[in-house]
């Protein structure tokens, strides 16, 4: 069996363990199938939250020696350099998440452990989304930075045996970037729900999102200011629940009649089991859009625009609507709410389309797969 290594920088910010958290799952099937797995933290706030979910799944926890928090102060968790762990663990495979960490982390493990295959987990193109970004809001700051960020991209994918995308979109343009470079698609991964709750038992719309992560700060401000009105007068008494951990003050300020900002909730599941719908008026952005996934494997349909629904193969009127001008989401959006046999068939074809695309037996393949030489 093989040894792998998974560096990280940060964990989530939530206050409490996201079992379903994607780099959790991947490392627990390494684990499952028998593979020794360690996992190592880079900065280390919040690893007395992380650390027993992690090591219930038979994954051994670090803090990097140099990590802040250990500079702070004392830590109850095991504290190890990196130069250390690699030469006392014949590492297989040494997994680096997002591209800042890699940048660091690359020359240390190849000076110290050559022969360790180093795959890069990208998360989204960084640049992409800047890029993006700097077109929405005209901020002429964000085309430099989007820039230099591309440029740094493409010289860790260079350095990389293997770089993970999280579509097979975003794999194509790493391809392009960078000819030669090696890829593999790792999404989130996601379950149907076995039981959904019909539509005559749900009212209400959501919005779900991390508000660390500004583009979900720009969706909802756009969502309340641009789309909200028109909706209003076609669902006079629908209310909307904006759920989403760290809502900045413009973000709570949203709070009135009918809008109700939430904050951190310690499980979406209710939501997703009441509401009706979940809109996603995504203006910029790159990668997955978690919370896509999360609510088409619930059975609860999704209205998004074409950013939000980039890369994840999926049909218009299918398994999604999609929209990008304020007036015809919110037309699209009403519709779907009133409309019992549309919103039957979206519930199904995105559970299907989860299964078909994000369920452990079709990722697997391309986790076992970064083992491969």
């Amino acid at each position: 069996m093989a040894s792998v290594l998974f560096i990280d920088g940060v964990l989530p910010s939530f206050p409490h363990p996201n079992r379903e958290w994607r780099v959790l799952r991947i490392l627990q099937a390494f684990a499952e199938a028998g593979h020794r797995v360690v996992y190592l933290l880079l900065q280390g706030e919040r690893y007395q939250i992380y650390r027993p979910a992690f090591e219930e799944a038979g994954i051994q926890f670090y803090l990097e020696r140099g990590a802040r928090i250990c500079r702070q102060r004392e830590v109850d968790c095991p504290v190890v350099g990196l130069d250390q762990l690699l030469q006392e663990i014949p590492f297989h495979l040494a997994c680096i998440h997002f591209v800042n960490n890699a940048l660091a982390c690359i020359p240390v493990i190849r000076r110290h452990s050559p022969r360790t295959r180093i795959a890069v987990d990208t998360v989204d193109l960084a640049h992409l989304r800047e890029w993006r970004e700097a077109l929405v809001t005209g901020r002429r700051d964000l085309m430099a930075q989007a820039y230099r960020t591309r440029q740094r991209e493409m010289y860790v994918f260079r350095q990389a045996d293997v770089v993970i995308a999280v579509t097979p979109l975003e794999a194509e343009m790493i391809a392009r970037m960078v000819p030669g470079t090696k890829t593999a698609v790792i999404p989130v991964l996601a379950d149907p729900w076995p039981q959904v709750n019909p539509f005559a038992c749900r009212e209400g719309l959501l919005y779900v999102g991390n508000f660390l992560h500004q583009p979900n700060v720009d969706a909802v401000i756009y969502l309340v200011h641009h789309i909200w009105p028109y909706l209003q007068k076609l669902l006079p008494a629908v209310d909307l629940y904006i759920v989403g951990d760290n809502p900045p003050q413009e973000i709570r300020a949203l709070s009135k009649a009918g809008i109700k900002v939430t904050g951190y909730v310690p499980a979406l599941r209710p939501y997703l089991e009441q509401c009706r719908l979940m809109l996603a008026p995504v203006r910029y952005g790159a990668g997955l859009k978690t919370k896509i996934v999360e609510a088409l494997a619930a059975g609860l349909p999704v209205v998004t625009t074409r950013i939000g629904a980039e890369g994840m193969e999926l049909r218009a009127g299918e398994n999604v609507v999609v929209a990008d001008d304020p007036v015809f989401f919110s037309r699209a959006a009403a519709a779907l709410y009133r409309d019992e046999a549309l919103w039957d068939r979206l519930s199904r074809g995105g559970q299907e389309h989860v299964r078909r695309h994000y369920s452990f037996p079709v990722v697997a393949p391309a986790i076992y797969g970064l083992l491969l030489n």
